[in-house]
C-alpha cells in the first residue's frame, strides 16, 4: 500500500541510494511500523479495529453517570470510534475481589456507532464513545463511586491482510485479523490490490480462535480467521493484499507519516537526490499529517 500511494518521495532511495532490494524492504517495514505508531500516538488510540476491556468507577466521576430524569446509566469509554459493545458488568466498588454481575444483552447499547457506509470506506470520522445502560444497573445506592463498571467493546476500523489466494467469485476471504468485520450493519471496505483494487462488503466473520472476554463467557471474533462477504469478489487476489475499512484520510496520513520517517532516516547523499519541499525538511508534511488526523483524535 505504501509503494502505491503518492507521497512525493522515491522509496528506492532508502536507506541509501546503493541499498539492495532486501535492505530497502527491511527499511520500508521499519518505516511502516514507525508511521503506524506515530498515527496512533497522535490520535491517542489505535485506529485499527481493537477489542478493549476497561473498568471505570461511578457514578459521580467523569466517565460514569446516571441521568436523574431517566435513571439510565452512561459510561464514557476511553476510546472513540466504537462500533460494537460486547459486554457490560457491574460490581460494588467495596467488594474485594470484585463480584461481577453481567448486564443482560438488550440492557445496554452504543449511543453513536461507527457508520460503515458503502460502496467503500468513509473519508471522515464517525462513532462516539458513550455506552448507555438500562435503569437500575448503575445508581446511587452505593454512593459516589460506589460501582465498578466493566465494559468490553470494539473501537476503530477493520484492517487486515489476505492470508490465502482468493479467486473472483469467492464469498469469503481468509485474513490475519477478523476484528470488527461484519457487525450489525455489515462493513464497507476496499481490497487494495493495484489494478485489481475493488470495493467489498463484509457480512460477518469467524475467528480461528475467538477471544473470551474477562469475567464472562462471551466470545468475540478477533484474530486470524475468515471474513464472509455480502457479494462475490470480482477480481482474483493473492495473499498479502490488504482489505481495509480505514477512512481514506487515515491511510493518506499514514503514508505521509511514513514519508516523514523515511526522510529523517535516509543518508545525506540520498537526501540530495530529492528536490523542492522534501529536500528542505519534513515540517510541512508533519503538519499535514496532523491536519488529516485532528478529527480522529481522542480528547481527554
Amino acid at each position: 500500500m505504501l509503494l502505491a500511494q503518492p507521497a512525493g518521495i522515491s522509496w528506492k532511495v532508502m536507506p541509501t541510494l546503493t541499498a539492495d532490494a532486501s535492505s530497502q524492504l527491511a527499511q520500508l517495514r521499519q518505516v511502516c511500523w514507525s508511521a503506524t505508531a506515530a498515527v496512533d500516538t497522535y490520535c491517542r488510540q489505535p485506529l485499527r479495529a481493537t477489542v478493549v476491556t476497561e473498568t471505570q468507577a461511578g457514578p459521580g466521576g467523569s466517565r460514569v453517570s446516571v441521568d436523574r430524569h431517566t435513571r439510565m446509566g452512561s459510561v464514557v469509554a476511553r476510546n472513540r470510534h466504537l462500533s460494537d459493545v460486547w459486554a457490560v458488568l457491574v460490581s460494588s466498588a467495596r467488594t474485594f475481589p470484585a463480584v461481577w454481575s453481567p448486564v443482560p444483552t438488550g440492557q445496554f447499547r452504543l449511543r453513536a456507532p461507527v457508520v460503515f457506509s458503502g460502496p467503500g470506506p468513509a473519508t471522515g470520522p464517525s462513532g462516539g464513545s458513550v455506552i448507555d445502560v438500562a435503569p437500575g444497573w448503575i445508581d446511587g445506592r452505593q454512593g459516589r463511586g460506589g460501582w465498578q463498571v466493566q465494559t468490553s467493546y470494539t473501537s476503530g476500523w477493520p484492517h487486515a491482510a489476505i492470508t490465502a489466494p482468493a479467486a473472483a467469485g469467492a464469498m469469503s476471504i481468509s485474513v490475519d485479523d477478523v476484528t470488527g468485520w461484519g457487525g450489525a450493519h455489515g462493513t464497507a471496505a476496499f481490497c487494495y490490490d493495484g489494478a485489481a483494487t475493488e470495493s467489498i462488503a463484509a457480512s460477518g466473520a469467524i475467528a480461528t480462535a475467538p477471544i473470551v472476554l474477562p469475567n464472562t463467557t462471551t466470545a468475540v471474533q478477533a484474530g486470524p480467521g475468515t471474513v464472509q462477504l455480502a457479494q462475490p469478489l470480482s477480481q482474483d487476489h493473492a495473499a498479502g493484499a490488504v482489505v481495509s475499512a480505514l477512512p481514506v484520510n487515515v491511510i493518506h496520513a499514514a503514508v505521509l507519516a511514513a514519508a516523514v520517517e523515511a526522510l529523517e532516516g535516509i543518508d545525506a547523499i540520498a537526501a540530495q537526490s530529492l528536490s523542492g519541499q522534501l529536500a528542505g525538511g519534513t515540517g510541512a508534511l508533519a503538519t499535514e499529517v496532523e491536519m488529516l488526523l485532528d478529527d480522529f483524535r481522542r480528547v481527554g
